[in-house]
């Protein structure tokens, strides 16, 4: 996670977060039947999607009696389950987690696509009773399920739902607004079906048997921090940050080393559409913002910005390396011999070779000296 995270308020008033804990060591509150956290995944339209691709992969928790192919729901390890939700009950969760204004309660459009679910016990919560998913394991599961499908599922219906014996519910949202959206460059089929649920399952098995190495680890934080920015000029600087992360080596040639070893990445993983030309694109993009220029990827400062169609194809771009940060961090998580080269600079120099960083002058200076 980032470092230096400030809050204007810290250390004056209590956070909404600890307003929320019951106290230290309380007991299990009477009459309580079942808790879960749960995160419920927004089913937008797209257009995109044909009847047909839905027939042939329908989601999780589609209607068997509809769609024979269809999975009711798959189990994802560590108690995590996705599956659908009885539609009343996931509307019930959307609507807790919904503003509302004086007089104003408008009509939500869409309804649940699938949800992530998770049973608990008290004994598990006593100290964060109506903050949901407090240890990140639902999380895990929807950013993860991003290496499968690329998809716009946020933490905006993530809650705590606690039923009674008496029939009574409460639901409490998550505090915080962060995660709350999610976006994505490539308007094709974003869910799950049963077999890349499966695959869900058997990612996040080997991610919880396994230790990253630190470059895995901020490529991952870097691609999914992303998801959340809603500019694809700002957006880009941070995918290209994650694919550096997992392939600069030293402070030089930097260019050079990322068109080189992105472009060698992307064959070796069958990422299609990527090559030199289009990586130092991306690269410029990025020093463009970066640096404070006007991001030539979007037209010209002073001229009028880019047609649909220009834009059309610079998102797909982008999305390109997108589609590269995501398969390459899936396949470090799933494949231990791919995982190692970076755990070693020079196991990584000598899987993709790029043009070395050049001495500095002083650094020149004194090898001249020595070999006088």
């Amino acid at each position: 996670m980032p470092g230096g995270r400030l809050h204007p308020y810290a250390g004056t008033v209590a956070s909404e977060d600890e307003r929320r804990r019951e106290p230290e060591g309380a007991a299990a509150p009477p009459g309580i039947d079942r808790i879960r956290d749960i995160i419920v995944c927004a089913a937008e339209a797209s257009d995109s999607v044909t009847p047909e691709e839905f027939r042939a992969h329908p989601p999780v928790g589609a209607p068997e009696r509809l769609f024979p192919n269809a999975v009711s729901g798959v189990e994802l390890g560590d108690g995590v389950k996705l599956l659908s939700l009885p539609s009343e009950e996931a509307d019930e969760i959307m609507n807790a987690c919904t503003p509302r204004g004086g007089n104003f309660d408008p009509i939500r459009q869409f309804s649940q696509r699938y949800s992530f679910v998770r049973d608990r016990t008290f004994e598990e919560i006593d100290d964060s009773y109506f903050n949901p998913d407090e240890d990140g394991k639902l999380y895990d599961a929807l950013s993860l399920s991003r290496l499968i499908r690329d998809h716009g599922f946020s933490l905006q219906y993530a809650a705590r739902v606690i039923d009674r014996e008496d029939g009574k519910r409460t639901i409490a949202y998550r505090a915080s607004g962060e995660g709350n959206a999610a976006y994505r460059l490539a308007p094709d089929r974003e869910w799950l079906d049963g077999p890349e649920a499966e695959e869900l399952a058997k990612l996040l098995t080997a991610k919880r048997s396994t230790e990253l190495p630190p470059r895995v680890t901020r490529a991952m934080w870097r691609s999914e921090y992303a998801t959340r920015i809603a500019w694809a000029d700002v957006m880009l600087p941070m995918l290209i940050g994650g694919l550096e992360a997992l392939l600069k080596v030293g402070r030089g040639q930097l260019t050079a080393q990322f068109k080189r070893r992105a472009t060698a990445l992307a064959a070796e993983l069958e990422v299609d559409g990527i090559d030199e030309r289009l990586c130092r694109r991306m690269y410029d993009g990025r020093s463009d913002w970066v640096h404070g220029s006007h991001v030539r990827l979007f037209g010209r400062a002073e001229g009028q910005g880019p047609t649909d169609a220009q834009e059309r194809q610079v998102l797909d771009e982008i999305a390109k390396m997108r589609d590269l940060l995501r398969t390459a961090i899936r396949r470090a998580i799933e494949d231990s011999e791919f995982r190692a080269i970076f755990a070693d600079d020079g196991a990584l120099e000598e899987r993709w070779p790029a043009p070395r960083p050049r001495a500095g002058f002083w650094r020149r200076v004194q090898q001249r000296l020595l070999a006088a």
